[in-house]
């Protein structure tokens, strides 16, 4: 097994027949094909849904009744699946002032991610604020 592979096998979730795929890791990927042949499925609702499951097992149970449910997805098993931002599809509707960051929420996920994960990098402590 790669470690520079996402492994997904026996993926049954929606439209999916039991797949099996091995996705690059730290480079683009795109998925492609006809409309109804689970590229959703396959992104959203299997391996952002589990990475997310993943991440919200690390809070306390306080926070994790106040983040989003992921329902379990339908594979027999998933490798080497990084941490992952997972923007909604909406229609942009938002203030004037909003930046790319603030509408997708993805701002928020961003500073959480670095409240635990960042190192300091100029000499002396920082904080972040959630």
């Amino acid at each position: 097994m790669a470690q520079n592979k996402i492994v997904v096998k026996g993926a049954k979730t929606n439209n999916l027949k039991n797949i099996d795929v091995e996705i690059p890791i730290n480079q683009v990927t795109v998925i492609t094909g006809v409309s109804g042949s689970g590229k959703s499925s396959l992104v959203f609702d299997t391996l952002a849904s589990e990475s997310q499951r993943e991440i919200n097992k690390n809070y306390s149970a306080y926070l994790q009744q106040l983040l989003p449910k992921y329902d379990k997805p339908n594979v027999d098993t998933i490798q080497n699946l990084p941490f992952s931002v997972v923007v909604n599809q909406k229609n942009i509707s938002g203030n004037a002032r909003s930046t790319v960051g603030t509408f997708t929420e993805i701002y928020t996920a961003l500073r959480l991610l670095f409240s635990r994960k960042a190192q300091p990098f100029i000499g002396y402590s920082m904080a972040y604020s959630l």
